[in-house]
């Protein structure tokens, strides 16, 4: 289990990477401020992230949140001396798996890692699909996807970077997904729900796509989003 721990206390993130280590966890990282988490956590790959909510700015830790469910897939436990409504309800709109409550115990620390990790587990299973790019073979994050479409006897898969094209149909894809966050809105379009920035007059936004909502789904895509 590769931790990373953000905190702008010196003292309390080198406690913190005493007990995880303790505990048999391996270090992944260790930054004191937003700019060097974000510098820093795409490489280290860790399995699971501490972040303190407060560091130079009130809302840091939860900024930092935001980035890693857009772009990263693992676990988020914040650390916090704060529990006013609106710091807790703009946390949660992140979806962490757990808080540890400053001050806090080796016990405290152990308990919310062991518990975020086997809920996360348990809850994502299968994540990802493999794509060939060229003579790769990449493994495709669901979170990654923002739509697929479909032409002819082939699909082209979307992200924010690249577009890979398989020759699938977009059903074999929709049964290969099989996840909650993909739902088909057109014959020729499936969508990541998480993706979607606006819906206006029969249409979807994801990035700089505008994308057909179909009659027969019109009535889905209405009550996902009201």
């Amino acid at each position: 289990m590769r931790v990373f721990i953000a905190d702008d206390d010196v003292l309390i993130a080198e406690h913190l990477a005493e007990i995880v280590q303790t505990f048999g966890y391996q270090l992944a990282g260790m930054a004191h401020s937003k700019e060097e988490v974000l510098q820093m956590i795409d490489n280290c790959k860790p399995d699971i992230a501490l972040l303190d909510i407060a560091m130079e700015n009130k809302y840091d830790g939860i900024e930092i949140g935001e980035y890693i469910i857009q772009n990263n897939h693992f676990p988020i436990i914040y650390i916090t001396a704060h529990s006013d409504i609106q710091t807790i309800d703009k946390a949660l709109k992140t979806k962490p798996s757990g808080y540890i409550i400053k001050p806090f115990t080796e016990a405290d620390v152990y308990t919310a890692i062991q518990i975020a990790v086997e809920n996360y587990n348990e809850n994502s299973s299968i994540n990802f699909i493999m794509v060939k790019d060229g003579y790769k073979n990449i493994k495709l994050f669901f979170f990654e996807i923002l739509y697929i479409t479909t032409s002819n006897n082939y699909i082209d898969i979307q992200t924010d970077l690249h577009k890979y094209t398989l020759r699938q149909s977009l059903y074999e894809i929709l049964d290969t997904l099989n996840h909650s966050d993909f739902i088909q809105v057109h014959r020729s379009f499936v969508i990541n729900k998480s993706k979607i920035s606006k819906y206006d007059s029969g249409k979807l936004f994801i990035g700089d796509a505008v994308i057909p909502v179909s009659r027969k789904y019109i009535k889905a895509i209405h009550d996902l989003l009201v």
